[in-house]
C-alpha cells in the first residue's frame, strides 16, 4: 500500500485521463487526484472506486466543492444513502443530507457543538440490525489547524493484539444503543441516579428518561454485534467495538457495562491511527466496517466548522 497505483481510465491514450491513488499511510488511506467529482464519476471508474475502498478504507478526494445533489450522487456509488436528522440552525433540502455546523445559516455561533459524541472513537450507525457501510464528508468551511478527524484501522488494531486477548474477545458479542451509552457516560442508569442528583437532575426525570428508553429499546429489540467480526466484504477479521457498544451480552449489566468500557479502552497501535487536517473542499469517504472515527476539539465561538455528511447503507 505504500506505492502509488495509477490507474487508467477507458477514455483514450490522454495521459490526463488516469486516477492515480497515492497512500496516505503505510497502512491506511489514499489520495485520490485525476477526478472532477462535480463532474460526474463515469462508469468505468465507480467499480475502481468501490473496490478501492474496501483496499484503502479511506478515499481522500481534494477541491470538490460539491453541492447537495453532486454529494449524494457521489455516495449513491457505494450504495443508497440513509435518510438523515436535520439540525433547525442549518438544515438542508435534501433527507439524505446532515450538515454538522457550529454557527447558522448567516454565520452566527449557535454556542452548541453539533454532535459531541462524535468526540468519542465510534463506527457510524452501528445501533442497528446492518450497520452503515460507508460515510461521505464533504468540507465546507474549516479551521485552518483544528477539528481534525482520527481514524483507527481495526483490522490493523486486531492484529496488535495477543493472541490470549484476540481469543477471549471472539466469545463476545455487544449490544449497541447510543442513548444507553451515553446515559451511561452522563449518570442517567438507575444505579448512577444518586450521582446524577448531585449535578442537579431530579430522580424524577431520571426515570422518565429511563422508561421511556427503555420502553422503545423493547419495542425495537436489543442489537447484538460481534467484538470481532469478518467484514461483510472484505471478509478480514475486524474489532467492531467503539462508542455506541455500550455492554457486552449475557452479563449482569453493571458488570457487562465494565467490560465494555474495558474493552473499548485497549490500548491503541499508533501505526493504526490516521489523523486526517481538513481543508475546504475536502470530500472524504470511509468504511465503517473496519475503522473507527473521532472528532478533534476545536473552538465553537471562534472558529466556524461546517461539514456536509451522507451516510451509505450496507445494500445495493
Amino acid at each position: 500500500m505504500e506505492t502509488e497505483n495509477l490507474i487508467q481510465i477507458d477514455k483514450g491514450d490522454d495521459p490526463s485521463e488516469s486516477i492515480l491513488f497515492s497512500p496516505l499511510t503505510p497502512t491506511l488511506g489514499a489520495e485520490v487526484s485525476g477526478l472532477d467529482v462535480a463532474n460526474g464519476v463515469p462508469d468505468s471508474v465507480k467499480t475502481v472506486l468501490k473496490q478501492a475502498l474496501l483496499d484503502y478504507q479511506v478515499l481522500l478526494f481534494r477541491q470538490q466543492f460539491l453541492n447537495d445533489e453532486q454529494q449524494i450522487e457521489f455516495a449513491q456509488i457505494f450504495g443508497p444513502c440513509r435518510e438523515m436528522w436535520q439540525p433547525e440552525h442549518y438544515r438542508s433540502n435534501s433527507k439524505f443530507i446532515h450538515y454538522l455546523s457550529n454557527v447558522d445559516r448567516d454565520g452566527v455561533p449557535v454556542g452548541i457543538h453539533p454532535d459531541r459524541n462524535s468526540t468519542y472513537w465510534h463506527s457510524d450507525y452501528t445501533h442497528v440490525p446492518v450497520p452503515a457501510r460507508a460515510t461521505v464528508m464533504n468540507a465546507v468551511q474549516v479551521p485552518e489547524d483544528a477539528g481534525k478527524t482520527h481514524f483507527i484501522n481495526m483490522y490493523q488494531q486486531y492484529e496488535y493484539l495477543d493472541q490470549a486477548t484476540r481469543d477471549r474477545l471472539g466469545n463476545y458479542e455487544a449490544e449497541h444503543h447510543m442513548g444507553f451509552r451515553r446515559a451511561a457516560r452522563n449518570k442517567r442508569l438507575p444505579w448512577q441516579w444518586r450521582q446524577a442528583r448531585k449535578e442537579g437532575e431530579s430522580i424524577l426525570s431520571q426515570l422518565k428518561w429511563w422508561t421511556t428508553t427503555f420502553r422503545r429499546r423493547w419495542q425495537d429489540g436489543p442489537v447484538y454485534h460481534p467484538v470481532v467480526r469478518p467484514h461483510p466484504e472484505t471478509g478480514r477479521v475486524a474489532l467492531f467495538i467503539g462508542d455506541h457498544a455500550w455492554r457486552i451480552k449475557g452479563m449482569f449489566w453493571p458488570a457487562g457495562i465494565r467490560l465494555m468500557n474495558k474493552v473499548n479502552a485497549l490500548e491503541i497501535d499508533p501505526g493504526a491511527v490516521y489523523t486526517h487536517k481538513w481543508k475546504p473542499g475536502d470530500l472524504l469517504i470511509w468504511d465503517n466496517g473496519s475503522l473507527l472515527h473521532r472528532l478533534g476539539e476545536y473552538d465553537l465561538i471562534n472558529q466556524v466548522r461546517i461539514m456536509r455528511r451522507c451516510v451509505v447503507l450496507d445494500g445495493e
